[in-house]
């Protein structure tokens, strides 16, 4: 009988850790993301073909990802203000009014890289990723 209750203990205990880490984990993503980044490099690849373009050929595009949930895209000429939020490993940015909501996958997340993912399901089955660095 005492048994039970220990490995019924023993499960809820590592129930609670993983629980624990999996919320630890998105919240240390989202901590990551904070800051500056430079766009520097967009791949595209379709049923047409795939292709490249260097950012770094023209003028800075930085993303400066806020605290408070807000992420200001900026090309040096025009500014764009969105909102953000992490989940399941997916950066959701959207526009308070506006009806769609950019949904892309994070590839990786690292101090001094960042790397989206967004697929199209069209005709043309399109998936563009895009490449970032840390900016100070």
């Amino acid at each position: 009988m005492q048994s039970n209750q220990m490995k019924r203990f023993k499960f809820l205990l590592l129930v609670g850790l993983i629980s624990s880490f999996i919320i630890v984990s998105c919240n240390k993503k989202e901590d990551k993301i904070i800051g500056k980044w430079q766009h520097v490099l967009i791949v595209e690849q379709s049923l047409e073909g795939s292709g490249s373009l260097d950012m770094t050929k023209y003028p800075s595009n930085i993303n400066l990802f806020r605290e408070d949930g807000t992420l200001q895209i900026s090309n040096g000429r025009e500014e764009v203000n969105v909102h953000y939020f992490i989940r399941n490993n997916q950066l959701y940015s959207f526009k308070i009014g506006a009806l769609d909501t950019s949904i892309m996958d994070i590839k990786k997340l690292t101090n001094d890289e960042l790397i989206l993912n967004l697929k199209y399901h069209d005709q043309y089955q399109k998936e563009v990723t895009l490449y970032y660095k840390r900016v100070e």
